[in-house]
């Protein structure tokens, strides 16, 4: 409650300060995102919907077994958080659980890995649009989703998944009934609103920490993954800094997409810890690997 009135009086006596981000946020929404990732959304619901991966999970079943630990079930959520984003992984992790595809032990387990920023949120926005530097992407999927498998072996040992979970494959209509573009849309419109969100709460903390500039780019990005990136390229940080924090960040997801993980988990009884284990494990990964990449092995210049 103290939050909400805190965030409505900000609204109140700071209008113009709060109408500027509110702005800031749509237009990175709609001139960013919306054109780079909602082809992407469109495309890859109408292959979901085209069953090309009930038939792919199910054969490759003994692969997901050995390496990751899951049934095909809970691969599917893997492969969905892999190729359409936040929040899809704990989205179908959490329709799998409820309708008892999988069990509550690889439910959490697949929480702590199983949300990745989507390919296209790499390429199109971080390396082209954010940096400009397109030969940054294949190094960027590299480093981002092995942090995410180096994260599966740590908490495998904190969860231990039941692989062999009963029961027929979820059928991809049970996941989800809506049309492929309108899901789409539905998803696109989602991210927006929570970006323009936090946007302004960014505003507020711009205020809070104005005689700390530095500080407050790692504030940013721990909020919002999108604008938060989008803010350290006015920092004073060095590229060989700037890059490993942004993939953190990009990594991490912020507060923002713990709060949509958390919506897609209101009705169960799943709890948001093991996401939030397996965000913070990908995330130190992450920076230390594109550190790494950028001082020590010279691959990027």
């Amino acid at each position: 409650i103290c939050s909400f009135f805190i965030f409505l009086s900000f609204l109140l006596f700071f209008p113009k300060h709060a109408l500027v981000h509110a702005k800031a946020g749509v237009m990175l929404w709609f001139y960013t995102l919306l054109p780079s990732l909602l082809p992407f959304l469109i495309l890859s619901n109408l292959l979901l919907h085209t069953g090309i991966l009930d038939n792919f999970m199910q054969k490759s079943q003994m692969f997901w077994r050995k390496c990751f630990g899951l049934s095909s079930q809970g691969a599917y959520a893997l492969v969905l958080g892999i190729f359409c984003g936040y929040p899809m992984g704990a989205k179908i992790t959490a329709d799998l659980y409820e309708k008892h595809r999988i069990s509550k032990e690889e439910a959490s387990y697949l929480l702590t890995f199983s949300s990745y920023p989507g390919p296209s949120f790499l390429s199109a926005y971080l390396c082209t649009g954010l940096f400009n530097r397109p030969y940054l992407v294949i190094p960027t999927y590299i480093i981002i989703y092995l942090s995410g498998i180096f994260c599966s072996l740590f908490t495998r040992r904190f969860y231990r998944s039941s692989s062999g979970s009963s029961g027929t494959f979820l059928a991809k209509k049970e996941i989800s009934a809506s049309p492929s573009i309108m899901n789409g849309f539905e998803t696109i419109v989602r991210l927006g609103g929570y970006i323009i969100l936090f946007s302004i709460l960014q505003g507020m903390l711009k205020l809070l920490f104005l005689p700390l500039p530095d500080i407050k780019y790692l504030i940013f990005g721990f909020v919002e993954v999108t604008t938060g990136t989008s803010e350290l390229l006015h920092s004073s940080y060095p590229f060989s800094l700037t890059y490993p924090l942004a993939l953190g960040f990009t990594s991490l997801g912020g507060l923002c997409i713990a709060a949509q993980t958390k919506s897609v988990l209101g009705n169960t009884d799943l709890s948001l810890k093991p996401y939030v284990l397996g965000k913070l494990c990908c995330s130190v990964c992450t920076f230390v690997l594109a550190y790494l990449l950028v001082e020590i092995i010279k691959i990027v210049i």
